[in-house]
Formats: C-alpha cells, sequence, structure tokens
C-alpha cells in the first residue's frame, strides 16, 4: 500500500512528537513528513509542506492551537487540522472545531484510536469521541443560557476595528501598530470586547463578528 495520508506533527513536547512519529511510521497508508515544537514553526513548515492531516497540539508556546486551526483555516484549508489536547478545555475545543478543525483527539486515546482518527478526517469526515461529543453538546446549552440580549451590547467603532484586525490574523503588536495606539491599550480593548459580549477568546469575538456582518469584506 503507498504512504497515501501525509502527516505533520506540532507539540512542544518532545517525546510525544518523536513517539506519535515513530509509531505513525509502522501504519503502511501512513508518513510523517515533518515536524515542529511552536505553533509559528508549525504554520511556517505545513505551508511549505502542506500536509494532508497536521495533528496539533492545543498548549504550545509561541502560537497555540487555536491560532495555528484559525491561520491553516484561512491560508491553507486543505489541510486537516486534529486537535491533540485535553478533556478539560471544552471551551477552547469548541473555538478550534469552529475555526475549522477537523477533529478533536484526547492525549491519553490509544494510538490506534488516533490512526483512526487520521485516517478518517483524510476521507473528508469529522472525528470527535462520544466523550467529548457530550462534553460539547452540554457546554453548548450552558452558553446558550449565558449569553446576554444581543440589543444590550453595543460595541464601540473603534472595538469593531479591533475585531476587524482580530480576523485578519493580527497580533495585539501589529494591531497597536496598524491603529497608532499603544499594545496595553490593544488589550484594553479585547478585555473590554470579551466582558461585553461575555465571549472567552479572540476567536468567539471573530465568530460573533462574523455572524453579525461586522467584518469588513476584502476586495477580491
Amino acid at each position: 500500500m503507498n504512504k497515501s495520508i501525509r502527516v505533520f506533527i506540532a507539540d512542544d513536547n518532545r517525546l510525544l512528537r518523536e513517539g506519535i512519529a515513530s509509531m505513525l511510521a509502522q501504519e503502511e497508508d501512513i508518513i510523517v513528513i515533518g515536524s515542529a515544537m511552536s505553533g509559528s514553526e508549525a504554520i511556517k513548515q505545513i505551508k511549505k509542506l502542506r500536509p494532508d492531516v497536521a495533528l496539533i497540539d492545543i498548549g504550545m508556546p509561541d502560537k497555540d492551537g487555536l491560532d495555528v486551526t484559525q491561520a491553516l483555516y484561512k491560508d491553507l484549508p486543505s489541510v486537516k487540522v486534529i486537535i491533540l489536547g485535553m478533556p478539560d478545555l471544552t471551551d477552547e475545543i469548541m473555538v478550534c472545531i469552529e475555526s475549522g478543525a477537523a477533529g478533536y483527539v484526547l492525549k491519553e486515546a490509544s494510538f490506534e484510536y488516533l490512526v483512526e482518527s487520521i485516517r478518517s478526517v483524510k476521507r473528508g469526515e469529522s472525528f470527535c469521541s462520544p466523550r467529548m461529543a457530550a462534553s460539547l453538546f452540554s457546554r453548548i446549552a450552558e452558553l446558550a443560557g449565558e449569553r446576554i440580549p444581543e440589543s444590550s451590547v453595543k460595541l464601540t467603532p473603534r472595538e469593531v476595528e479591533v475585531i476587524n484586525k482580530i480576523a485578519d490574523g493580527m497580533s495585539n503588536k501589529e494591531i497597536s501598530g496598524q491603529l497608532y495606539i499603544e499594545e496595553q491599550t490593544v488589550k484594553n480593548h479585547i478585555h473590554n470586547i470579551l466582558d461585553k459580549l461575555q465571549l472567552h477568546n479572540r476567536l468567539e469575538a471573530v465568530q460573533y463578528a462574523r455572524e453579525r456582518k461586522l467584518l469588513k469584506q476584502k476586495p477580491e
């Protein structure tokens, strides 16, 4: 059988990263074409190597799994992202899925389970264990009850501008340079946005803005 599934691994734990690569090398249809220990390096290498599937640790230095997922879905949507993480990160998992992740596998899962997830997402399927699916549906129900009425939420023009910059993939430092404001001011705006909307992170804010057509249309 040809090595038809090209896989990239990103995890800051060298032992785990090399262990997964070693075990995947034994599979007849899978080949590991590269690896990285940080989010920034992962994005750079994945754009260069263009694997079929990317295994991404949710908690890496520099840029975490959420940042990597968003960047890849925006610039290279053909790469299927599987997030590797822990069971108590339900909010982060939701945002990863909203941002384009094709699957989520617990680090405590068996190797056979990981291989199954790789093959599934390569076929164009989504992959999530029944345990995680139950947690996600439970959290969705909680969030539905927590959200405040939209009519009472008013973002300032500057806050909308900041969300648009976040949607463009900019860091706080880059946003401060674009808007000619201090980086701490950017952080304050983001804090106020999340507090007003009762959201948990930047990606949820972008999703909120996208659903309500607050994002500027880019010229084609």
